[in-house]
């Protein structure tokens, strides 16, 4: 029993020890922490989407669909409300 109480004890401090000195954020001693690049900060066509909505707001686009259709809401409001 002597034994396993020390491999318990011994597990329980290199628990705590991974607790305290494992995050680098909380732990000021180590000066090499660097922070991981994003899986996209390298691909080619990043950022596409952005202004996506300005450009929808400019100029109307073709709709396929008579109800959805620029025309059919500028109709609606006018005529129905």
């Amino acid at each position: 029993m002597d034994g396993e109480e020390e491999r318990r004890a011994e597990e329980e401090r290199i628990r705590v020890d991974n607790v305290l000195h494992g995050n680098p954020l909380l732990n000021p001693l180590k000066q090499d922490f660097k922070v991981k690049r994003r899986w996209d900060d390298d691909v080619v066509f990043k950022n596409c989407a952005k202004g996506l909505d300005d450009r929808q707001k400019r100029e109307p686009s073709f709709i396929n669909d008579a109800l959805r259709s620029e025309f059919h809401k500028r109709f609606m409001e006018k005529y129905i409300k």
